[in-house]
């Protein structure tokens, strides 16, 4: 074995899990998200634990939830650590597919992968990475990230560029070339890998269209006729996810399928994207319940038979597979009702690799193995997960539930990256709660749009973005 890539590797892959590359695996416990590590590089006395163990995220404890064979005043745990749950809609990590994944890569690359996960949730996974880069924290080389998190940490100079060792031309040209310069990209650099892509998708329930005489929905006419069907039934023709740090991604996806631009607010088919969503609303083809409801807690209402359809990224495919209620005469992906413009969002878990990393070279050489074609296909055939590669997906031999549509999408709609800024959640949270207020009737509609607008001019129109 190539003595320099044994050695300490970690990967913090958020809403995944954290990767060390060159270590035995340690089981773990996951700790809870309002903890802050205070120290790195804890010394164990007991020879089976690695010497540098990052205790960001996940950590040994013992039955009184304190770390297991290590000095507390090392480690600086002051808070007791609890089980966190994470979202298998998102959460790889422990699968048997991922660990599989991860064993191969072992195998091929002659090195040792220790997993470590991270908080499922959003604002607290964000704060502890941009935590961990702003330290200067060196116990790190690899994270994985969301399109949020790279559209903030790419203009810090957190980030080692990889156009000239990974994503090289002819690595690039196999994945979506927009998303990559308005995601992936800053000042000509290319910052990560993106290894698995969602395509926002529309989800049906056959069961409540053939209740009502619909075969599918093929306009927004027909969604109206499905809300009479539902009428006073509990039940509802369309459900989604507007708590105020989710309700972003339909607002910007609402504003492509009207035509409209995301940072204008003055242009009319923005204005009625918004305004179709109110009267959704008001209408009661949406239940006011959706106003609270993260991705969670949507999925589980519309695995329950509560709504008739709904837009949600293809990666939760599994979460309906796993509760038994996905196939062709239940829930299922369909094509698009018919709007002002065929386009979709689309989102990637991407790669970055820390600056301030020890073992960049074990650190590249895992970036230049997961951005090829063959480990992409068999991270797609082991995980379930659609890989980012085009390549790979247009590949008739590539076989993954869903495949047939997804590669559907990929031929009759626009593929797009959400537009986001460098400080993207104040700015999702910020739109989010303007949005809010307009549909609880707080706000009228001229001071939403002049709300809304406000929000682009803060965030959007930096330089840093």
């Amino acid at each position: 074995m190539n003595k320099k890539f044994v050695e300490k590797f970690t990967a913090v892959v958020s809403a995944v899990c954290m990767i060390s590359v060159g270590i035995a695996s340690v089981n773990a416990a996951e700790i809870d998200d309002g903890f802050e590590s205070v120290t790195k590089n804890a010394q164990s006395s007991d020879s089976s634990f690695p010497s540098a163990y990052s205790a960001i995220g996940y950590s040994l404890v013992d039955e009184n939830g304190l770390p297991s064979n290590f000095s507390s005043k090392n480690l600086g745990f002051v808070t007791p650590i609890k089980a966190q749950q994470y979202n298998d809609c998102w959460a790889v990590a422990g699968t048997e597919g991922f660990d599989s994944f991860i064993s191969q890569a072992e195998k091929d690359l002659g090195i040792k992968i220790h997993i470590e996960k991270c908080p499922a949730n959003a604002d607290n996974r964000q704060a502890k990475i941009a935590t961990l880069l702003t330290s200067g924290d060196d116990s790190v080389d690899l994270i994985t990230v969301n399109d949020e998190m790279i559209s903030e940490f790419k203009h810090k100079g957190f980030l080692l560029p990889l156009e000239d060792t990974v994503m090289t031309e002819e690595t690039a040209a196999n994945f979506l070339q927009e998303y990559l310069k308005e995601i992936c990209m800053s000042d000509g650099h290319i910052f990560s890998v993106p290894f698995r892509m969602d395509i926002m998708a529309f989800w049906v329930n056959q069961e409540l269209l053939d209740q009502a005489g619909l075969d599918r929905l093929s306009c927004l006419s027909d969604l109206e006729i499905l809300q009479k069907k539902l009428q006073n039934t509990g039940k509802y023709a369309y459900g989604d996810a507007w708590e105020i740090s989710y309700i972003y991604n339909s607002i910007s996806e609402y504003v492509d399928f009207f035509g409209g631009d995301y940072t204008d607010w003055t242009d009319p088919k923005t204005r009625e994207a918004a305004e179709y969503m109110k009267r959704m609303l008001d209408t009661g083809m949406i239940s006011e319940e959706n106003l609270i409801d993260q991705h969670d807690q949507l999925n589980e209402k519309f695995i329950n038979g509560q709504y008739g359809c709904m837009f949600m990224y293809t990666g939760v495919l599994s979460t309906f597979q796993n509760a038994g209620v996905y196939g062709k005469d239940k829930i299922h992906m369909a094509p698009f009702p018919e709007f002002d413009e065929k386009v979709t969002n689309i989102a990637t878990w991407q790669y970055v690799l820390n600056k301030n990393s020890d073992h960049k070279e074990a650190a590249l050489k895992f970036l230049q193995y997961v951005s090829g074609y063959e480990a992409s296909k068999n991270y797609g055939q082991l995980t379930k997960m659609c890989p980012a590669r085009l390549d790979v997906i247009e590949d008739k031999n590539f076989d993954l539930d869903g495949i047939e549509m997804i590669r559907q999408y990929l031929k009759d709609y626009k593929l797009k990256a959400r537009p986001l800024c460098a400080d993207s959640i104040e700015a999702v949270s910020s739109m989010g709660t303007e949005f809010q207020k307009y549909m609880l009737g707080q706000k009228t509609e001229a001071e939403f749009f002049a709300g809304a607008q406000n929000c682009i001019d803060q965030y959007y129109k930096k330089a840093s973005y």
